[in-house]
């Protein structure tokens, strides 16, 4: 059936509006440059996260599975070593998640609020690991708002969105899951029913998600070759996980230098340190983590980051060819704040 004229002057409103975020958020990314190449590398950042907020609206068929939505770690500093999934939530139904671990290491289950300006904050969370499943892996989880108990998370009057977080680093076979008690979409529908309402929310959600790191990689990047612990001003925006610890810095190098970053000792369980680009974009294979890491003689863990850190040493990360971007320190289950020490190198040093 062919749309309405009313319905056709929405479309192209909408797309109207959509190309204008793109311009709106484009001119912004040029302006916050630090350099030339950077500014390049933000042309096809911009794509990336355009494409992940069109694939929201319109390709989630295509990308639904077991009930959830694969998640495309386009923006936000994604950690490498999560598969994630995720759900529309309404308040006034009754949900259930059913899982088998399989082989991956954890599940983290979080409820988020959408803010007005697009933000996502934790809103209720759940975990499951091998000391939380039954003999054959297997967990489940009711969500309402009236649910209570292990077995439960109640949603919020503001939930609006399910997130689950795999930790899975594993050549086996992840977690699978089944989600229960949302109403998918029928195929090739936009996610809010209509193509004017799709590009809408897409165009809103690709600016904010633009400004909302374009503040990550400012803040951060007054950390120059040193980790902090979140800004204030983005601390909320960070924690995706109540147990997991964050910690930033930002490496800044010369041709011949590379950032060494001393991890602390004897931190137990997950963590992990990973190289992303300016604009909070993950690197591919830039990271290393407490499985991969290997010791130095003295029993410490050190770990290079750069395109010029010698291939000799040992917990190489290889920012590919970048001399400047990101870096998260991860920890999970950590109560005491410990932060990496780190120090420019090169090979007079």
């Amino acid at each position: 059936m062919l749309d309405s004229p009313a319905a056709e002057s929405e479309d192209a409103a909408a797309w109207e509006a959509f190309n204008g975020a793109i311009a709106a958020a484009r001119a912004e990314l040029m302006a916050a440059a630090p350099d030339a190449g950077t500014a390049i590398e933000a042309e096809a950042y911009l794509m990336r996260v355009a494409a992940s907020a069109l694939g929201d609206g319109f390709l989630g068929d295509h990308f639904r599975s077991g009930g959830l939505t694969r998640a495309i770690p386009t923006r936000g500093g994604p950690n490498p070593d999560y598969i994630m999934g995720h759900a529309a939530i309404d308040p006034a139904r009754r949900y259930r998640l059913e899982g088998r671990l399989n082989d991956s290491e954890r599940a983290g289950v979080g409820l988020y609020a959408v803010g007005a300006d697009g933000k996502v904050l934790l809103a209720g969370y759940a975990a499951f690991d091998r000391s939380k499943v039954d003999a054959d892996g297997g967990f489940r989880l009711d969500l309402a708002a009236d649910a209570e108990g292990p077995g439960g998370l109640a949603i919020p009057p503001n939930g609006r969105v399910l997130i689950v977080r795999l930790l899975h680093r594993s050549a086996g076979a992840p977690c699978c899951l089944s989600f229960s008690g949302g109403a998918a979409p029928p195929p090739l529908t936009p996610a809010t029913g209509t193509t004017a309402g799709a590009l809408t929310l897409a165009g809103r959600t690709l600016l904010a998600s633009v400004r909302q790191f374009l503040v990550w990689s400012a803040l951060i990047g007054e950390a120059r070759n040193r980790f902090i612990t979140p800004p204030e001003r983005i601390a909320e925006e960070v924690q995706g996980d109540p147990d997991t610890g964050y910690y930033f810095a930002y490496y800044d190098l010369a041709p011949g230098e590379w950032l060494e970053a001393l991890m602390p000792p004897a931190v137990t369980g997950y963590w992990s340190l990973h190289a992303y680009n300016h604009w909070c974009e993950s690197l591919p294979s830039a990271g290393t983590h407490d499985l991969s890491a290997r010791a130095d003689a003295d029993g410490r863990i050190r770990v290079r980051i750069g395109p010029d850190a010698p291939a000799d040493l040992v917990n190489r990360v290889d920012t590919l060819g970048r001399r400047r971007g990101v870096l998260i320190y991860r920890t999970l289950g950590e109560t005491q704040t410990r932060i990496p020490e780190a120090a420019v190198r090169n090979r007079e040093a």
